[in-house]
């Protein structure tokens, strides 16, 4: 059975004992409840899952481990964890668990578990500052006497900061030494934010661990002396543990037809008060104290007593606690509407002086009472904030909006604050008419300039682009009557961001450099950050590699004043004009550093944008798999853009297309509707060139020209981020168009013929299917050999049939299919050329050393390094040898240097 919060709890590694009332004297008597607690179905079948988180308890002298433990609800998930901490008598524990709530309570575990730290943790939950919180959970378990056991229980509840902060510390494990338990349910949403949590947490310090469903035999174990028959009993509950423990204490000759039934026919067996307390505790959420239960239902302790006693509520004289979420469930939905509101009026009442604001304003949302959840929403609201619970902050503004009168005072910051954390969330139709409201209600022209502006920048995101222009020269013209400001130099730089993502660069470096001494002169520092931004990434755009060194430069301006919001920008840019330039290895760094700011701040928009960026630049090192996983982050993000949603299937549909999988053509038609309200060049030629190598690819020339005349159409020809792959596409078409600016040397080979000379570069910037296709241009049968090869490594069907043909038209008999043989037959994937790096890492090799042993570019190296770290499945080069160990590899420095 599932263990209470209160029995999870230590104190300095001792376990206090559980006061429990007895069982009345005829529940003992019912033979299937009392054999039922004598087996425990949740622990039955677990001795695997069991010996698997001993295992690992074990392995944390090493370093901290973390295990995703996954079930459906009512598997047996706390029991398990229960179990462990049972036979850890001497081990520290850290318990805490996330409640089914209105509004999540931010870092609400962890608040759990501060009551009974002893260290750092106790003194800072009371913070509003959020760094504090995560530095001191790591000063709890940084360097203990003996490996600490961290529960964190029904995770799919959490609020966004809990789920930052399992991040936070999943990312510094190996210096920890800790065992942390995370349990979810698994049945979740596409977009539940704990997909996106969970695909994050990998490397081989993080195992996943699934409760299954009990089988047959184990449901025969349990109905055995019963007479339930166990096979029907199997069918109808699908082995969950729970319904089967359920329907075991039931006791009644047949099966009810639902869990719930089973449930609440259970507590409609108990007197009025016993009803009323059980009603009090299933508004109250998962566990509650004794006290509050009994206030709010206006009963005394023997009625929580018969609730225990009928196997509904469970714990000490303390804290009582539902045997599961699906019994409180089942009873709270049974309350008839006017009920709820009423317990939820007086549990209010209960928890007035001593309550969390979010549960309180839980509460008062659960009333109805208008009054007290404007005040109680905006004041939750606000708490989220300083915490980063962007999303469940949204949602408390909205809540307070919605019942105050529209004349209010208060009601301006309320719109402020809802308007901020949509934008935060991508909640963009939030923002934008909480936005238009700030307009419309203000009277003030520096403040309706202001929210213009701002509104103008969102319009942007939301790919209402007429809107945004219309709104960003409304509010330049207000503001500039008004004489300089700071109001006006920020909205000259959204209008220059926009100009410069409308690919009118002239425009966005002249009216940026108009802002930026406005912005220097009131040392609005988050301005002048922004405007370096904008203008560096324009003239990048026109060609000039000045604008890379502005746009560093402005990074380390955000960075060295904490401006999040605006180094999550540069980053992109930063990425984005290195990644042109296709210095795909430089950009990633920018990117990884870009991502930890969006996500440790929430910034869910640049977070997105960023881990796109991420996706491309992994694509062009070769790393399709990773790519894939970036693009899929991006998808199953809750609210995404629809600028995000659109890179990413753009970036999706690429990879099936080059693998040839037929669903390439809905993920690029999906991702061109949703570019085409943009209008934006940077996001529509990047597609456009997607959608003629799928056409290339599926070998439809004549949609590969209509593609790429549609492009040139659209086209200058000076943008130097696409002139050079629309020449060669072009070239490939058959269509004539010259490109009015310089062109990377690769191109210029290419263009000229020269393809083993493309490739080499190709090669140089560690892009090796670009190499690969290059070669798969050429007219020399060694060429077109190598470019099989290569194209078969990367499981190009597509390219590598074209090449295969190319080949037998030259009268060539003798052609490889597929992959190596030595690649098929690794049992990690690795290539033949990966296989040498992976020695030279296991022998301690640098980089660098391996670049010169190979005759390889570094570039080149760090690219097929990362490869061998993706697919061995570990993050860092010392586990390569571990990793390589377990596969059967056989890994010697001395055969893979002989073979160079």
């Amino acid at each position: 059975m599932a263990g209470s919060e209160a029995q999870h709890r230590h104190n300095n590694g001792n376990r206090p004992a559980v006061a429990s009332s007895p069982l009345p004297s005829s529940l003992n008597a019912r033979q299937p409840l009392t054999y039922v607690e004598a087996v425990t179905p949740q622990l039955v079948e677990r001795s695997a899952q069991l010996a698997a988180l001993r295992s690992l308890l074990h392995d944390c002298t090493l370093g901290g481990r973390l295990v995703l433990l996954s079930g459906e609800a009512g598997a047996g998930k706390s029991a398990l964890v229960q179990s462990l901490l049972e036979e850890q008598t001497t081990t520290r524990s850290l318990v805490g668990r996330c409640d089914d709530l209105f509004a999540a309570r931010p870092l609400g575990p962890i608040a759990d578990m501060a009551r009974t730290s002893v260290g750092p943790l106790r003194n800072a939950i009371g913070s509003d500052n959020l760094t504090d919180t995560f530095d001191a959970m790591l000063g709890e378990l940084a360097a203990p006497p003996c490996p600490v056991i961290v529960v964190f229980e029904d995770v799919h509840w959490a609020d966004e900061a809990t789920l930052d902060l399992i991040r936070f510390v999943a990312r510094r494990l190996e210096a920890l030494r800790c065992l942390m338990i995370v349990t979810h349910r698994i049945e979740l949403a596409s977009d539940h934010p704990l997909r996106r949590t969970a695909g994050a947490l990998v490397g081989p310090c993080v195992s996943r661990l699934t409760v299954p469903p009990l089988s047959l035999d184990a449901v025969r174990t349990l109905a055995a002396g019963s007479n339930v028959d166990p096979v029907e009993l199997h069918a109808r509950t699908g082995g969950n543990a729970f319904f089967v423990s359920e329907l075991l204490a039931e006791g009644s000759p047949g099966i009810p037809p639902t869990v719930r039934d089973a449930i609440l026919g259970r507590a409609a067996l108990l007197g009025r008060a016993a009803r009323n307390a059980l009603d009090a505790a299933a508004v109250l959420g998962r566990s509650a104290e004794v006290d509050i239960i009994c206030r709010v239902a206006e009963c005394g302790p023997e009625a929580i007593d018969e609730c225990v006693g009928a196997g509904l509520l469970e714990g000490n004289h303390r804290v009582q606690a539902f045997r599961h979420d699906l019994s409180r469930d089942s009873i709270e939905l049974a309350l008839a509407p006017l009920r709820r509101r009423a317990l939820h009026a007086r549990a209010l009442d209960a928890l007035m002086d001593q309550g969390d604001i979010v549960q309180l304003a839980h509460h008062a949302i659960g009333a109805g009472d208008a009054e007290r959840i404007v005040d109680l929403s905006g004041r939750a609201a606000k708490r989220c904030v300083d915490l980063g619970a962007y999303r469940e902050a949204a949602r408390l503004f909205g809540s307070a909006l919605s019942h105050i009168p529209a004349n209010s005072p208060d009601r301006t910051q309320l719109l402020e604050g809802r308007a901020f954390t949509c934008e935060r969330t991508e909640q963009f139709d939030g923002a934008i008419a909480a936005g238009e409201e700030l307009v419309a209600g203000s009277t003030d022209e520096q403040i309706k300039g202001r929210w213009e502006a701002w509104l103008g920048g969102v319009c942007r995101c939301a790919g209402r682009r007429e809107d945004a222009w219309a709104l960003l020269a409304s509010s330049v013209a207000r503001l500039e009557p008004l004489g300089e400001s700071v109001d006006l130099a920020r909205a000259l730089g959204l209008l220059a961001q926009h100009q410069m993502v409308s690919s009118r660069n002239a425009a966005a470096i002249l009216t940026a450099r108009r802002a930026l001494p406005i912005a220097e002169r009131f040392d609005a520092e988050d301005v002048v950050v922004h405007l370096l931004d904008t203008l560096g990434a324009a003239l990048a755009c026109a060609g000039d590699d000045g604008g890379i060194a502005l746009l560093v430069e402005a990074v380390d301006r955000a960075r060295k004043c904490g401006i999040h919001h605006e180094l999550t920008r540069s980053s992109e840019n930063l990425g984005e004009a290195l990644l042109a330039r296709h210095h795909a290895i430089d950009a990633l760094a920018y990117l990884d550093e870009g991502i930890e700011v969006a996500t440790n701040f929430e910034l869910r928009f640049s977070r997105n944008a960023l881990v796109n960026v991420r996706g491309a630049a992994l694509l062009l090192v070769g790393r399709w798999d990773d790519a894939v996983a970036s693009a899929h982050a991006v998808l199953a993000e809750p609210d995404v853009a629809a600028s995000n949603r659109c890179l990413a299937l753009k970036l999706l549909g690429t990879i099936r297309a080059r693998r040839g999988d037929p669903e390439w053509a809905a993920a690029l038609d999906e991702a061109w509707l949703l570019a085409l309200p943009y209008g934006e060049p940077q996001l529509q030629l990047p597609l456009r060139l997607a959608r003629a190598e799928a056409a290339s690819l599926t070998g439809d020339h004549a949609a590969l020209e209509r593609e790429m005349r549609q492009t040139v159409a659209s086209t200058d020809g000076g943008d130097v981020w696409f002139a050079g792959a629309i020449a060669v596409w072009c070239r490939r078409a058959g269509i004539d168009w010259e490109p009015q600016t310089k062109l990377a040397d690769q191109f210029v080979l290419m263009l000229a013929g020269d393809f083993r000379g493309a490739a080499t570069i190709w090669d140089a910037l560690g892009c090796s299917y670009e190499a690969a296709d290059a070669l798969g241009q050429s007219s020399d049968e060694a060429d077109l050999r190598e470019a099989l090869v290569r194209l078969n490594e990367f499981n190009a069907r597509p390219r590598a049939l074209q090449v295969t043909r190319s080949l037998r038209a030259m009268g060539v008999r003798e052609i490889p299919r597929g992959p190596r043989a030595a690649t098929r037959a690794n049992a990690a994937g690795l290539t033949a050329r990966e296989q040498e790096i992976a020695a030279l890492l296991a022998a301690g090799f640098a980089n660098t050393e391996i670049a010169a042993r190979l005759v390889l570019s570094p570039k080149t190296v760090d690219h097929h390094v990362s490869s061998v770290l993706s697919k061995l499945a570990v993050t860092t080069r010392r586990h390569v040898a571990r990793a390589a160990d377990a596969l059967g590899l056989d890994l010697k420095v001395e055969g893979a240097v002989g073979a160079i």
